[in-house]
């Protein structure tokens, strides 16, 4: 997706804290280029959380790349004791998560009501 100029939406990650619930939240395209944004993201997390949530509200494109960041964190929170759970993509982008059926892998839940 691009802005009216023809550009790519800028892309960040963006990190909250709620008491013992932490969340990322993903903007714009994740690629092999912006991946590393991704991982800075979750190792950039304080410690003592016990909910990690990636909300992927606001993100229009996930690469493969970040599948396995995905799936790489899921397996240390799992380990750690910790829940994880991603907020659902826009349909384009969550239908490349439908059709690898990683919801028997990941926990995706739909964007809470504000």
């Amino acid at each position: 997706m691009t802005d009216p100029n023809g550009r790519a939406p800028k892309f960040e990650v963006v990190p909250e804290r709620d008491g013992t619930v932490a969340t990322l939240i993903v903007r714009g395209e994740l690629d092999i280029a912006t991946t590393p944004k991704l991982e800075a993201g979750f190792a950039g997390l304080e410690p003592g959380y016990e909910t990690l949530v990636v909300d992927l509200t606001e993100c229009t494109f996930f690469a493969s790349s970040g599948i396995s960041l995905l799936l790489e964190h899921n397996a240390r929170c799992t380990e750690a004791g910790i829940e994880m759970a991603i907020v659902k993509a826009p349909p384009d982008v969550q239908r490349m998560f439908d059709l690898l059926a990683l919801d028997e892998r990941l926990t995706f839940v739909e964007r809470p009501a504000t």
